[in-house]
């Protein structure tokens, strides 16, 4: 293990009304010169971008472990279980920023960025450079800061989905190999149609497949059956209706499918293990 003289700097902000509505807007940045012995091992709340300057450090998300070099990045939705740490060896330096916005939650899906959430930048100085400006922009606060602060993210995201395009040889994003064709026709219509009640048999008959045969290629290539899947999704939308609406929690259960109010607390203590009251509460 080597000696490294080691730094945490972090920049919190609150985000106003008009920004939470409009924008992507920031919670906090950061510019982290990590010791050997740096370790993060949490669920927290919005969404984070971390960009490796230097140094190397490995990422544990769904189970799977990844090594992270510099000019590289990772995407989280923080409200899942995640575990980061640097290489003692060789510890990182990382920039970072943590955010939401009404478009982050289809921005993380068209990038696929839980299979894997690794992306590397085509002009790792220029990716850089942005980060750095995004810190140094809540460090010295100029007028218009939060419009600002978006456009800059915006070019950040536009960026990386550019280098996924080139990548993937320019194809549509949603058409991505990563799942069986007939998967990815059911997440399209289950993402379509989680406002109204879905039924197994109802998607397999959409992708001409008899449900039993459905069900057994959907869980070995998602790892859910597809009920818990549709629970899921649906959690994950109601999440964001907590964050950036007022809509009472009865509106929300409604709103993304489910038959109750009572059904959605029920299955949101369950996958969350809190009440969408006390959530809502715990990130006010």
């Amino acid at each position: 293990m080597i000696s490294v003289k080691h730094s945490y700097q972090t920049i919190a902000h609150s985000p106003s009304e008009m920004a939470k509505k409009m924008l992507f807007f920031v919670q906090d940045v950061g510019w982290f010169i990590c010791a050997p012995d740096y370790h993060m091992k949490r669920t927290f709340y919005y969404y984070q971008l971390k960009y490796v300057v230097r140094g190397t450090g490995y990422l544990i998300w769904q189970g799977r472990k990844y090594k992270l070099r510099p000019g590289e990045m990772f995407f989280l939705d923080l409200t899942q279980m995640h575990q980061y740490y640097a290489d003692p060896d060789d510890p990182w330096e990382l920039l970072w920023f943590r955010f939401g916005g009404v478009t982050v939650l289809d921005y993380y899906r068209l990038l696929e960025c839980s299979r894997p959430p690794v992306f590397r930048s085509r002009n790792p100085i220029a990716m850089r450079g942005m980060f750095m400006n995004l810190f140094n922009m809540f460090k010295l606060r100029p007028f218009g800061l939060e419009i600002a602060a978006s456009s800059l993210i915006t070019q950040i995201i536009s960026e990386i989905v550019i280098t996924k395009m080139e990548n993937d040889g320019d194809q549509p994003l949603h058409l991505s190999p990563m799942y069986p064709k007939e998967v990815q026709q059911a997440l399209g219509y289950i993402e379509k149609h989680f406002s109204s009640p879905i039924k197994l048999e109802e998607v397999a008959d959409h992708i001409h497949l008899s449900p039993y045969y459905f069900s057994r290629i959907f869980k070995r290539s998602t790892g859910y059956s597809v009920m818990e899947y549709v629970i899921k999704y649906r959690l994950t939308r109601s999440k964001h209706l907590l964050m950036f609406t007022k809509l009472s929690s009865g509106q929300i259960a409604l709103n993304v499918g489910f038959c109750s109010h009572s059904y959605f607390t029920k299955m949101f203590k369950t996958y969350e293990g809190m009440t969408p009251k006390e959530y809502r509460k715990s990130i006010q």
